[in-house]
Parts: C-alpha cells; sequence; structure tokens
C-alpha cells in the first residue's frame, strides 16, 4: 500500500513538473521581449520623441513587432496595452523644427509642453503595463 501511494505522489509530481517546464518553455520568450520593450522604453525616456529622430528608432519599430508577435502567441496576456501605450508614444512627437519654431513663436510652448508630458505619460503607462505582464507570467511559471 505505501509503494502504491509513494508511486502515485512521484507520478503526480513527476506529471506537474512536466507541465511547469513546459508552460516556462512557452512564455520565456513573452517574458524576454517584455523585459527587452523595457529597456527600450528605459532608454527613450531620458530624451523627448522627435518626428524623423527618436520616434522611427529601429529598435522601437522592433519592439512594438515582437510584442505584437508576443499578444498573438498569448492574447490572454495584456500585450496589447503595452503596444497600443507605445504607439501612443510615437504619436505625441515633437516636429523636428520645434527649437526653430519655438524660437520664433513662444505661443507653442503650450503646445509642445503638452506633447512632451503626454510621451511621458505613455512611457509610463508602457513601462507599468510591462511590469503587469511580466507578474502574471512569473505567476504562472511559479505555480
Amino acid at each position: 500500500m505505501i509503494a502504491l501511494v509513494a508511486l502515485v505522489v512521484s507520478t503526480w509530481i513527476v506529471i506537474n513538473h512536466r507541465h511547469r517546464d513546459r508552460t516556462v518553455q512557452w512564455h520565456q520568450p513573452d517574458y524576454d521581449t517584455a523585459s527587452d520593450a523595457l529597456l527600450v522604453l528605459n532608454r527613450l525616456s531620458l530624451t523627448t520623441a522627435v518626428e524623423g529622430v527618436t520616434a522611427e528608432l529601429r529598435e522601437l519599430v522592433d519592439v512594438v513587432s515582437r510584442l505584437r508577435i508576443a499578444e498573438q502567441r498569448s492574447p490572454d496576456l495584456p500585450f496589447g496595452v503595452v503596444v497600443a501605450e507605445v504607439e501612443g508614444y510615437r504619436a505625441n512627437v515633437l516636429p523636428q523644427n520645434h527649437a526653430v519654431r519655438l524660437a520664433a513663436d513662444e505661443s507653442l510652448l503650450d503646445d509642445y509642453l503638452a506633447l512632451a508630458c503626454a510621451q511621458g505619460a505613455r512611457l509610463e503607462a508602457a513601462r507599468a503595463a510591462i511590469v503587469h505582464v511580466q507578474r502574471k507570467i512569473e505567476k504562472r511559471t511559479r505555480n
């Protein structure tokens, strides 16, 4: 009887660990993508996005593409929120000649400040969404 119980328990443990290992392998690329996106967004938070310069960074385009792939792989994880926030960041860019325009017309200052604030808000929202996704993945892979 003890041997049968030991066999059942050991079989359950093996099956449980295999399932967890498969879950970890499935979500590892998504977690790595979220980590890479967080690194890029942290670098971008140090500068203001300018049309034709920062907004078209190759890294940012690659990260958004990888986030969309992760969203397709795991539709139950909120990668779409991250993509929407990053796209919102790219939509709120300053014109390339904003310094010249501002020197000529100081009334544009409020508009440019609003764009810069919107960029910062979008970056923070994207970073918070990435952390949320990573916590969900960690919660799934710990069990």
